[in-house]
This record gives C-alpha cells, sequence and structure tokens, in this order.
C-alpha cells in the first residue's frame, strides 16, 4: 500500500476516532445533570429533581439525596421519602446498606439542625431495614436521655423509628406503607410535619 494511502487512511481513522468521542460526550450523565437542578434556586427544579433521583437506581443519586436531606430547608422531607424509596428498594440479603448508611451520616452529624437529623432518623425507621437499630439505638441511649432538652425531636423521631423496627415491646406503623413507593414516583407524596414530644 503506498504511503499516501496509508496516511489518508490513518487521517480517516483519527477523524472517525474524533467524531466519537465527541458523540460519546454529547450523552451528559443524568446524575451531573440532576445535580445541577438539585441546586437550583428554584424551588420547583429541586422537587423535580428529588423525584427524578428516588426513581434512579445509582449510588450517586443517594448521596445527592443525602445532601438534600441535610441541608435544603424547603425539601429535606421530600428528600427523606425519595431515600425511603431508595432504601426500600435494595434487598435486606444483599451485604451493602449505601442509603442506611447515607442517612446515618446526616444523623450522626452533631453540627447539623435538629430537624434534618431528626427526619434521618424517621427516614431509618421508615425504611424497615433492622440493620438500622445500632444506629438508632445510639442516637436515642448515647447522646443523652431521651429527655434531653437540646435534641427533643432528634431523639423522639429515633425512638419511634426503633418501634417500627421491632425493637421495642410496643411496636408503630410506618407513615409510608409498604409498597406504597414501589412505582416510578411521579410526585413524591407529602408526610406529617415532625412534632415535639408532649
Amino acid at each position: 500500500m503506498p504511503v499516501r494511502h496509508t496516511v489518508r487512511l490513518l487521517g480517516t481513522i483519527g477523524i472517525i476516532a474524533i467524531l466519537l468521542g465527541v458523540l460519546a460526550g454529547c450523552g451528559e450523565d443524568v446524575i451531573e445533570d440532576l445535580s445541577r437542578k438539585v441546586e437550583s434556586p428554584k424551588v420547583a427544579s429541586r422537587e423535580q429533581a428529588i423525584v427524578d433521583l428516588a426513581n434512579v437506581r445509582d449510588r450517586r443519586a443517594i448521596e445527592l439525596l443525602g445532601e438534600a436531606l441535610s441541608g435544603d430547608d424547603d425539601l429535606y422531607d421530600k428528600a427523606a421519602v425519595a431515600l425511603v424509596k431508595q432504601g426500600r428498594q435494595i434487598k435486606v440479603t444483599e451485604r451493602e446498606r449505601p442509603v442506611i448508611e447515607q442517612v446515618s451520616k446526616v444523623l450522626e452529624n452533631t453540627h447539623l439542625a435538629e430537624q434534618f437529623r431528626a427526619r434521618a432518623a424517621w427516614t431509618l425507621g421508615e425504611i424497615g431495614d433492622r440493620r438500622a437499630i445500632p444506629i438508632l439505638k445510639e442516637a436515642v441511649f448515647s447522646w443523652g436521655s431521651l429527655a434531653d432538652a437540646t435534641k427533643p425531636i432528634m431523639k423522639q423521631q429515633a425512638a419511634e423509628a426503633l418501634e417500627k423496627l421491632g425493637f421495642n415491646s410496643t411496636s408503630r406503623a410506618y407513615e409510608l406503607p409498604m409498597g406504597t413507593l414501589a412505582d416510578n414516583l411521579e410526585l413524591i407524596p407529602d408526610i406529617l410535619p415532625m412534632q415535639p414530644p408532649a
């Protein structure tokens, strides 16, 4: 094969390789797009991103929902429900427990406002995975008494979560019955606001 044809062939292959690289870069990663939307100043855009993240099976989606749970004053309740959906989708037989680990980080972060930590405790109870019991026990029993005036809502939610998981002799029903989050969500159901203990 003459040198001229070889150079032309290599040039054509190079152009094809460049075009394939450009085309591959055009398909933006869904999670990257949702991570931008979850940071939007518009509440409606962030809310839609939470709904979309609830329906995506990806560890990065769990991390983004954890960030919303730990700091979005407008949508931490919706992020909690989305994390419940994610946590219920993972089979209990799986060794990894990414949702429980992500939500536990929020619960254990003493620098966060109490409402975020309380909703994290609620989330762990609603997921229904008994592997969260040690984390919830730590929240109730090791961080001061249940009546500790500095964290009453968080401790109450952790105690109620333990009841949902069957840790105590008293039991408590899930606020989101099993099976209600099984399908792809088009909107996140509203949940009851957390009340301070009586």
